[in-house]
């Protein structure tokens, strides 16, 4: 856990010190660089840690040649399977893959994270430690750091930048069609509507209509989307068999939607992007009322793309408060709620994270690696 605990309380120090001091713009661009080398290497560079490291590996292995880059031949996305392709025409070797897969998600992390907060650091912490168990996960992070990249161009009103960029996550990660709904939701939703939303989805979510719903997307769409639907309705009913969803986690959503929607006029009109965080969070919930009775994997993966933006929704908070002692509380108190989120997100499968095992790192650890 050594690796992890000292990237967190890095993150912690450079919280404290970005509230604490004014810094220079060069200065805050060195930390900023800092970090960035830190997680490029602890990712990129990782071994036989994390997630889907077999699955992942043996398709590496298996792109050969252009032909061999077909979906309907190795059941991943067009848009990642280039990637691989001409990620070994340069260097036929994975770790280098891995790295220059970190470099393009976190650069476009780090783009979009210093653009729509103003506690760049903060959130950092706090993404940081949420989505450590999705670590390895390529496809679907790499689609989500486009989605999230692409999130301005909606303020901005440039539908065509937008969705030309949701077409390239979704050649990555098929989920990633879910964040079209973004497109919508740069709009101010007044309580009764919350209500609604969450009211309707909640009731809708008792009957068997989502299921039917995500088979006619899914046809619809075509191609390799209908194969992927195929296969998790297939599976759909053994996952929920052995799911136990966690209450505590829903109540700690809607406890925090119910801060973030408090405080929404207020951080409004110092954050230009709250509005359409706030909005992407609601309908995170709102996904998980519609398909955890039916489909878990839309929980899992369709409302990875609004959860991740707690991170964004928690830094905000911390405008709220005033002075640089009450500021500095705040953030001691989200370093408890950072190890709290590290410990669940890699709750399911501890030991595929710990102990971390990269190439320079506890390289001689054997690992059972499914």
């Amino acid at each position: 856990m050594t690796i992890y605990f000292f990237t967190i309380l890095v993150l912690f120090a450079f919280s404290l010190i970005d509230i604490n001091y004014e810094l220079s713009t060069q200065t805050k661009q060195w930390l900023m660089l800092f970090i960035y080398l830190l997680l490029v290497v602890q990712v990129g560079l990782r071994w036989e840690t994390g997630t889907d490291w077999n699955p992942y590996l043996s398709h590496f292995d298996s792109i050969t040649d252009f032909t061999s880059t077909s979906p309907l031949t190795n059941g991943m996305e067009y848009g990642y399977d280039l990637f691989v392709f001409v990620s070994k025409l340069i260097w036929s070797n994975y770790s280098f893959f891995l790295l220059i897969h970190a470099l393009i998600y976190y650069y476009l992390i780090f783009k979009s994270f210093n653009r729509y907060t103003p506690y760049f650091f903060v959130a950092l912490l706090m993404f940081y430690t949420l989505s450590m168990g999705m670590m390895g996960s390529n496809r679907e992070l790499l689609a989500f750091a486009i989605c999230l990249y692409a999130l301005r161009y909606v303020i901005e009103k440039k539908p065509i930048h937008f969705f030309l960029l949701l077409f390239v996550a979704i050649n990555f990660h098929t989920s990633a069609f879910v964040f079209s709904i973004f497109y919508f939701l740069n709009r101010t939703i007044k309580p009764y509507s919350l209500l609604l939303i969450l009211g309707i989805t909640f009731i809708i979510g008792k009957t068997s209509i989502p299921f039917s719903l995500f088979s006619f997307v899914g046809n619809l769409i075509g191609g390799h989307a209908a194969v992927k639907t195929l296969s998790y309705l297939n599976s759909a009913e053994e996952q929920l068999q052995n799911a136990h969803l966690s209450m505590i986690g829903l109540l700690k959503k809607l406890v925090f939607l119910g801060f973030f929607y408090y405080n929404r006029e207020k951080l409004c009109e110092v954050i230009p992007y709250y509005t359409i965080l706030l909005n992407g969070y609601i309908i995170g919930i709102a996904f998980y009322f519609l398909f955890s009775d039916t489909l878990l994997i839309m929980v899992s993966r369709g409302s990875f793309y609004f959860t991740m933006l707690e991170p964004l929704l928690l830094a905000s908070q911390v405008c709220l408060f005033k002075g640089k002692l009450f500021k500095s509380i705040v953030i001691v108190i989200l370093l408890v709620f950072a190890f709290l989120f590290f410990y669940q997100s890699i709750s399911q499968y501890p030991d595929i994270f710990d102990p971390y095992k990269g190439l320079f790192i506890n390289s001689s650890f054997s690992r059972e690696m499914n």
